[in-house]
């Protein structure tokens, strides 16, 4: 008697462990077939034709570092840095991430106007050309000047 009240006891758990592994089995397989696809987009193998400008910049005493992606980045930036020098701030800036942007270069060009799109004009001219250019603003004359390192 007591034999089988162990053994009919015994089922039973069994019972009970069979039904709980089956049911986190069903649980998990319907958690997998809930989960969102990753899709995969087929890359083309067209490359894109935007330039990249590493731009070193130091406004005021301070060293920044920023990479800009296309003209019209490149040409925002710009934008950007005149208005902080017509704030009042000097802008130092070199299109190579490792170049020194403090020179003691033998080679200086210095341009003054009071036209911005025309300083813009220069200081993007130079950069391209390689040189380290540093600019400012004078309130009081409405003159830019624009001094470039080579």
């Amino acid at each position: 008697m007591i034999l089988r009240k162990m053994i009919f006891n015994n089922i039973q758990i069994m019972k009970k462990t069979i039904k709980t592994v089956a049911l986190l089995a069903v649980l998990s397989v319907a958690a997998v077939g809930c989960q969102k696809e990753t899709i995969a987009v087929p890359q083309t193998g067209v490359e894109s034709s935007e330039t990249v400008y590493t731009v070193r910049y130091v406004i005021n005493d301070v060293t920044h570092t920023e990479t800009l992606i296309g003209e019209q980045a490149w040409a925002d930036f710009l934008q950007r840095m005149m208005a902080l020098a017509e704030e009042g701030y000097r802008i130092t800036m070199s299109r190579s991430a490792n170049s020194a942007l403090y020179s003691d270069s033998k080679e200086v060009v210095t341009y003054t106007t009071k036209d911005k799109k025309k300083a813009l004009a220069w200081i993007n001219e130079m950069m391209e050309a390689g040189y380290m250019v540093t600019f400012s603003f004078n309130p009081q004359t409405g003159e830019y000047t624009c001094i470039a390192y080579n």
